[in-house]
């Protein structure tokens, strides 16, 4: 697919980096974005060079969310605009659902979608200067990418109602107070802080890191003793692979491992 909506970059050493790239728009979603993001998704689940995965956005926003233009019963009638965002959902959960790590630099503006495209990474990193906001509540609608449940297992009940009903913006120093991201980096330090967490995942097992995953997804709505049987129905499969073996012969052989994923 030639992409005119984000750029993809794969480095030799397995990171790679989806840049959303409508600055003029702060990174707003559109259909073309969201089958653009889809193809680079799948991209990195069938390329196993893809180690690592980066989403920031190009300008002064990491994105605002959902195309306003894409809002509003005349532009789709319901069962369309109920079509639309089950194709919509299906980039997040795709995203989700990747195994492979997902790092979001979020490196300004994260309003409404682009929080929840955030919540849909498995870290998130911010720059001291970004906002986040759930401003749906000011345009007569809610959060509906994954806010209502998503932000729930990050900043608990009370704090998801706050934030989406209130529609009020928080800084990154609060943002990460609240658990909602992972980090805050000083202003121009953020890429070089995300590659640097990249450059760490790389040290570990890619079979171990996607099944972990995997499993950690799968438990958030699962009851205990259904987690515990998921977990352990994992962990059978990781003792077999070459990767634990590696992992194990490094550890008793005081050296670094060689993962390959298998």
């Amino acid at each position: 697919m030639d992409y005119t909506e984000i750029e993809f970059d794969l480095r030799e050493d397995g990171i790679a980096t989806m840049t959303l790239n409508r600055p003029e728009r702060l990174n707003s979603f559109t259909r073309k974005m969201f089958d653009e993001w889809r193809d680079v998704i799948a991209h990195c689940a069938f390329n196993e060079k893809v180690r690592v995965l980066v989403i920031t956005g190009r300008g002064r926003a990491f994105s605002s969310g959902v195309d306003l233009s894409m809002l509003g019963s005349d532009r789709l009638k319901p069962p369309a605009f109920r079509f639309y965002y089950r194709q919509a959902h299906q980039a997040f959960d795709d995203l989700e659902a990747l195994e492979v790590p997902v790092i979001a630099a979020v490196n300004g503006l994260c309003y409404g979608g682009g929080v929840e495209l955030a919540l849909s990474c498995d870290i998130t990193v911010a720059d001291e200067n970004a906002t986040f906001c759930l401003i749906e509540n000011q345009l007569g609608a809610i959060p509906a990418s994954g806010a209502c449940n998503r932000m729930i297992h990050h900043v608990g009940l009370a704090k998801t109602k706050e934030l989406i009903i209130s529609a009020d913006p928080i800084n990154a120093a609060e943002a990460r107070r609240i658990g909602l991201i992972s980090e805050v980096c000083r202003e121009g330090e953020l890429m070089q802080r995300v590659y640097a967490r990249a450059e760490r995942l790389l040290k570990n097992s890619p079979f171990a890191m996607g099944m972990a995953k995997h499993v950690v997804n799968m438990c958030v709505n699962a009851d205990m003793h259904t987690g515990r049987d998921i977990e352990r129905l994992a962990q059978s499969g990781l003792v077999l692979s070459e990767d634990h073996r590696e992992g194990m012969a490094a550890f008793f052989e005081k050296r670094e491992p060689r993962f390959r994923g298998t």
